[in-house]
């Protein structure tokens, strides 16, 4: 089963991420896009939203998407994880496309064991920002210019998907001031 695996934190999941899963499943030939929030990106210290309410926004904005599937395999294990272990829990014999935004080109090389995980996936970029991506990588043209950072600085209901933007909405309102 060919497959792309698309994970992040999704403090909140935004438009720009609903626009990533919908190019995905148009631009490249899988049967499934496994979108994996974290318990907690191995880079970060806290997430505002707690992750059983990120995995509720995620598979409520992609309800009705054939292909998609919104797993919990890292928040189950209550745990930062890294990429590796993620695409080695879903890896089979078929090919794995790992999705991420061109914002984490600069640091890729960081990530725990990069160059096998390297070996493992074939990298698909989705753009941003107007950031430079080398020609190695597919990229995912995306053209919505929004990250998660800037709505938690001042929540915008014009970025937030229909599905769960009044509870986005309130839980940020609440939780950040």
């Amino acid at each position: 089963m060919r497959k792309a695996i698309f994970g992040g934190s999704f403090d909140p999941p935004h438009i720009g991420h609903l626009e990533i899963i919908q190019q995905t499943i148009i631009s490249l030939n899988i049967d499934k896009l496994l979108v994996v929030p974290a318990f907690l990106n191995p880079f970060k210290s806290k997430n505002v939203a707690p992750s059983h309410l990120r995995l509720k926004w995620l598979k409520e904005m992609t309800k009705g998407m054939p292909k998609v599937e919104v797993s919990s395999f890292e928040i189950d294990l209550s745990l930062p994880v890294s990429s590796i272990r993620t695409v080695k829990h879903f890896q089979d014999e078929d090919e794995t496309y790992f999705i991420i935004g061109a914002d984490n080109l600069e640091k890729l090389s960081l990530w725990q064991d990069f160059e096998e995980l390297d070996t493992l996936v074939t990298w698909v970029v989705a753009t941003r920002d107007d950031i430079k991506i080398p020609e190695k990588y597919e990229i995912l043209k995306v053209n919505q210019n929004i990250s998660a950072t800037q709505l938690r600085q001042g929540v915008d209901e014009a970025y937030l998907d229909k599905e769960i933007a009044l509870e986005v909405l309130s839980f940020y309102k609440k939780s950040i001031k």
